[in-house]
């Protein structure tokens, strides 16, 4: 049925060349229409972030958290009228999985066994979302594990909660590959919406999407990802303010150029509205 169609549509240029070479359609009726985050993902000023903190302190459950006041989270805190990161934060680290034998968690549960060896006054605590068949499993290798400087909590959120959970990230990871190698995920894509940076699991077709110390960083092992999160979450350390979310280091590079991304709309109408017109 492919060739016959007036148009195509595709996500990635790998699709394009699949199409070009194993369906032999002519170029000229491919289009490359990359996914685009929904509105809802957005950054949150540091007041957004701190009323959803707020909200979410309770199913933490964070060793850390004992001796905070009634309007503070570990994150942020009030101070004179204005909200403002606590001094000392711990960094967010965010990762959404299907909890499936496609993505392999064991990466992200290695690569943080090895960093916790590592630290020395820096504090992760790592928000995982999602549902699926070895969540459980999962869990119980986590309660396990005797992390020191690393608190690991399973989440899962409503749909409008969950997008605030990225704007308030640090850095994302996703273990993502994908099946064909001809598409993209949606997470990255999400977490980009939000400006927030992230390590991304390397597949065929990734750099479409993600150019490696750009906008984020790519890893092949667990032991690259351990690297990269202690290289980019380490100069923390060094402020004698904690800054702003995204605004450290290489990250605050990464987030800059995250900037001004396509929305759907503008994206649809440059992209896809042309190939309907004829």
């Amino acid at each position: 049925m492919a060739p016959l169609a007036s148009g195509h549509l595709c996500v990635t240029s790998a699709m394009k060349d699949f199409l070009i070479n194993d369906m032999t359609i002519e170029e000229s009726r491919i289009s490359i229409l990359y996914d685009c985050p929904p509105d809802m993902f957005q950054p949150l000023s540091m007041e957004e972030q701190h009323k959803f903190l707020l909200r979410i302190q309770d199913s933490l459950h964070c060793k850390w958290q004992e001796g905070l006041a009634n309007n503070e989270t570990i994150f942020t805190q009030e101070v004179d009228g204005k909200i403002i990161p606590r001094p000392n934060r711990p960094v967010l680290v965010t990762s959404s999985t299907s909890w499936t034998e496609d993505e392999d968690f064991g990466i992200l549960l290695d690569a943080l066994i090895s960093l916790d060896k590592r630290l020395e006054t820096l504090r992760l605590i790592i928000c995982v979302t999602g549902k699926g068949p070895m969540k459980e499993f999962y869990e119980e290798k986590l309660s396990k594990l005797h992390l020191e400087h690393i608190s690991v909590h399973t989440l899962w959120l409503e749909p409008g909660e969950y997008p605030r959970l990225l704007a308030c990230a640090d850095v994302g990871v996703s273990l993502h590959t994908s099946t064909s190698g001809l598409d993209l995920p949606m997470k990255i894509l999400d977490l980009f919406g939000c400006q927030t940076p992230v390590c991304a699991l390397k597949f065929e077709c990734i750099q479409e999407l993600l150019q490696d110390d750009v906008n984020g960083r790519l890893f092949a092992s667990s032991g690259e990802l351990s690297n990269q999160l202690y290289d980019l979450l380490t100069p923390i350390t060094g402020y004698d303010q904690t800054p702003q979310p995204h605004s450290f280091g290489k990250l605050a590079d990464y987030s800059e150029n995250l900037i001004g991304r396509p929305r759907w709309n503008k994206n649809w109408k440059t992209h896809a509205l042309p190939l309907f017109k004829g």
